[in-house]
């Protein structure tokens, strides 16, 4: 900065120069007033100029947006270059390449988009440094299909950059998610960071923003995520409360009930919820499994769960394929209730538009007590943080499955697992299916 632009940086700006320097993931979130177009410049050219071999990408989730804000930053710092460095360049509308070798030291912009995933995972250098500007609106396959193969060379960076928008995706998972984050070095910016900072500016920006209690203050100023995504079914507060309750004890005469949500043998996963009461015990997790092989590892759980833990019901989504997976077990004697997504409310029907739309306010309903329990597992929290569903008609209805796959790249099949086990009340699991224990087959006996 001194001997190239005749400038410096600030603390936090130094950290973050610093972070890509010496790291090979780096994360930034960060509110507005702290110059991340700004040092994302200083970056980008510290690499062509201290690099050779070296190729600098800056994705983003809108065009528009890369010219009028990262790559703008960019040329503009171009034109402060001290001699010779800003007459070794040459300056294209998408690319910046050095002269002496524009096939192996240049940069350049592009879409990220989960629909151009296969031309962003055909950049590759010895020196391989990616930034993804507004992460937070970049879609997952960007990142875990596209982005992943840069590290298979020599000298990778990957840096990613927004505000923390959004209480989901991959961008939050790389602060939230126990096992991502732990691979990612994070900067945090705030407004307090900025280089221009002053107390009267602040209480002017603050005030726009609605004050420390909203939303926007806390993206904005603050550098933090919400606390739940817009419209979401379960408040963000409420989930993080079950996540820290230690005290939640289940009551000795409600049952276990598991809830089994099947999935094709393709890229969405089986799930099944463990739960107890206002307690979720745990979750299990199959891929790749065809309905019989499905069965045949919740038999095999079953079994080997002993006895005063088993569950008096087994509530699975008997909707297309699930609908062999329940015929399987019930005929191999366990437990269990056809729960048909799509069929008619079994409580309350002037409520909901389908049973799914019941089973899963009846999960906010179990939330809202503020005295659950749920495992520390990203994957379910971002399920549940980012479902929504609208009102408008008079009746409760949960939006589309398609729509929040869309938004969190993935099937909410946590969630759908945890809102089964809300199939079968307490009284109506009394009075309906309250097996003393399962039918007896010669086989299930010689098995235990």
């Amino acid at each position: 900065m001194k001997q190239v632009f005749n400038s410096t940086l600030s603390p936090k700006q130094k950290e973050f120069c610093e972070a890509f320097r010496t790291k090979r993931r780096i994360t930034f979130k960060g509110g507005t007033g702290f110059g991340k177009t700004f040092v994302l410049a200083v970056c980008f050219w510290w690499a062509l100029i201290c690099h050779e071999e070296v190729q600098v990408s800056i994705l983003g989730p809108s065009e528009p947006n890369l010219k009028a804000t990262s790559w703008k930053e960019i040329l503009k710092f171009h034109d402060r270059m001290a001699s010779p460095f800003n007459k070794a360049f040459d300056i294209a509308a998408t690319r910046i390449a050095h002269k002496r070798n524009p096939a192996s030291c240049f940069g350049e912009y592009r879409l990220a988009s989960k629909d151009n995933v296969s031309s962003i995972r055909g950049i590759h250098m010895r020196n391989n440094f990616v930034f993804v500007d507004e992460s937070t609106g970049v879609d997952d396959e960007v990142f875990i299909e596209g982005l992943g193969g840069i590290f298979a060379d020599p000298n990778p960076k990957l840096c990613i950059i927004s505000n923390p928008s959004r209480a989901s995706g991959y961008f939050w998972r790389t602060w939230c998610d126990p096992e991502l984050s732990s691979i990612w070095t994070h900067v945090h910016g705030t407004f307090w960071d900025s280089p221009n900072y002053d107390p009267e500016t602040f209480e002017e920006t603050a005030k726009s923003f609605g004050g420390p209690t909203s939303r926007d203050y806390r993206v904005m100023i603050e550098g933090d995520f919400p606390l739940t995504d817009v419209d979401g079914l379960i408040p963000r507060e409420l989930i993080d409360a079950a996540v820290l309750n230690e005290d939640a004890i289940p009551a000795d005469n409600v049952p276990i009930i598991w809830g089994l949500d099947p999935a094709s043998a393709g890229k969405d996963s089986s799930v099944l919820a463990m739960r107890h009461d206002n307690k979720v015990l745990d979750f299990k997790q199959w891929q790749g499994l065809n309905p019989t092989q499905l069965s045949e590892k919740v038999r095999d759980l079953y079994q080997q769960t002993p006895k005063h833990l088993r569950p008096a019901i087994i509530a699975v989504d008997g909707t297309g394929l699930g609908n062999g997976v329940w015929s399987n077990l019930r005929d191999w004697g366990l437990p269990t209730y056809n729960a048909v997504y799509k069929g008619k409310p079994t409580r309350n029907p002037e409520k909901y538009v389908s049973f799914k739309d019941q089973i899963y306010w009846e999960t906010r309903d179990w939330f809202a007590s503020e005295n659950v329990s749920i495992p520390n597992e990203a994957k379910l929290i971002e399920e549940l943080a980012s479902v929504q569903y609208d009102d408008t008609s008079g009746k409760i209805k949960i939006e589309e499955k398609k729509a929040t796959k869309k938004r969190i790249g993935r099937s909410p099949d946590h969630f759908d697992a945890l809102a089964l086990t809300f199939s079968v009340s307490k009284t109506r699991y009394a009075s309906k299916y309250g097996w003393s224990k399962p039918i007896e087959y010669d086989w299930l006996q010689s098995y235990e």
